[in-house]
């Protein structure tokens, strides 16, 4: 599941709350449990940032809301990359460090640098197929814009615009609040300015810093990458069950990898093929009991039980209760 780290989140979190909309109001307009915002949370998921994002273009009516975002940003909520983004050489290295880490911010976009004969474009594209509200966008088009500028001064030249894919009648009203020329229509969702900003050294250059916290993005990445695998094991493992079968040898396939080392990749992450297997069973049983009108010998070989009595025994200590037993309890539940 694609995520947006928890410090950026917070920005739009502040804006709303900043126009009267409290965290529990928007979570209840966009049908969300108290717990998807938790004191715990240090990403969130894409989709849900969607939601939130509806919810609060709904309730506030503000065409601009993403903009507005966008310009009240601070170097803390990019905390991910603060380091790096104070330590570095010149513009061209800030750049590529945005490029290579931004993912640790957000997966929902990303990040690329183009060559326009003597001016430099900064697109953001989608990642994936999972939407992205329009909003959400404007928001970091308007964000970079503002971090760009405390960060190597990009506004201190006037050659800046910022262009939108979309058609928008508010191109007046974002150049009012983002004080540079915006476009719609275009081509890609991108800012440009001339290249000549990045040759500017950056006077708190540290080298030595630099390189530390180079170091600390690229274990972060790494262990994001290493979240992803488990997560697309996981669906992998969903597909192949709710399909009659499973293979660990197709799935192992499937990652470019033997068996031996998908073993060895699993071990490195503290679990096991079984275990994730037993996860997914445990989900994949649980739905089809309560929603489905099988019967349990017919689940438990589609989870690929070739003893029914094994998956009831497996229902058991995944729910506490035999698969009749959950099964009536839930349609009374319903009556």
């Amino acid at each position: 599941m694609l995520s947006k780290h928890i410090t950026i989140f917070r920005n739009d979190l502040r804006y709303w709350q900043r126009q009267g909309l409290a965290q529990d109001e928007l979570l209840r307009l966009a049908r969300l449990p108290d717990e998807a915002l938790g004191e715990d949370t240090e990403r969130l998921g894409v989709d849900v940032t969607y939601q939130l994002f509806e919810a609060a273009e709904h309730q506030l009516r503000d065409p601009a809301m993403g903009i507005r975002i966008g310009q009240q940003i601070l170097l803390p909520d990019i905390a991910p990359l603060g380091d790096v983004l104070h330590y570095y050489r010149d513009g061209w290295q800030a750049l590529k460090v945005l490029e290579t880490y931004w993912s640790l911010l957000s997966e929902a976009q990303r990040v690329s640098i183009h060559h326009q004969g003597e001016y430099i474009a900064v697109r953001f594209t989608s990642a994936s197929e999972v939407p992205i509200h329009r909003m959400q966008v404007h928001s970091v088009l308007s964000g970079f814009l503002r971090l760009a500028d405390v960060i190597f001064g990009l506004l201190s030249t006037r050659d800046v615009h910022l262009e939108l894919n979309e058609a928008t009648p508010h191109t007046e009203l974002f150049s009012a609040l983002t004080g540079v020329p915006v476009t719609g229509g275009s081509l890609h969702d991108q800012v440009s300015f001339p290249a000549w900003i990045l040759d500017i050294a950056n006077p708190n250059h540290d080298d030595a810093r630099l390189q530390t916290a180079l170091t600390q993005c690229d274990r972060a990445l790494h262990e994001l990458e290493d979240h992803h695998f488990i997560d697309q094991i996981r669906e992998r493992l969903r597909e192949q069950l709710q399909a009659g079968c499973y293979d660990q040898q197709s799935l192992a396939s499937s990652f470019n990898m033997s068996v031996r080392n998908l073993q060895r990749r699993l071990s490195a992450h503290q679990t096991r093929f079984r275990d994730l297997l037993d996860q997914v069973r445990a989900e994949l049983a649980e739905q089809m009991v309560r929603y489905s009108q099988l019967g349990f010998t017919e689940i438990a070989c589609q989870l690929g039980y070739e003893d029914p009595s094994s998956f009831h025994k497996a229902f058991k200590r995944w729910l506490g209760l035999p698969p009749g037993e959950y099964r009536n309890h839930c349609r009374l539940e319903v009556s």
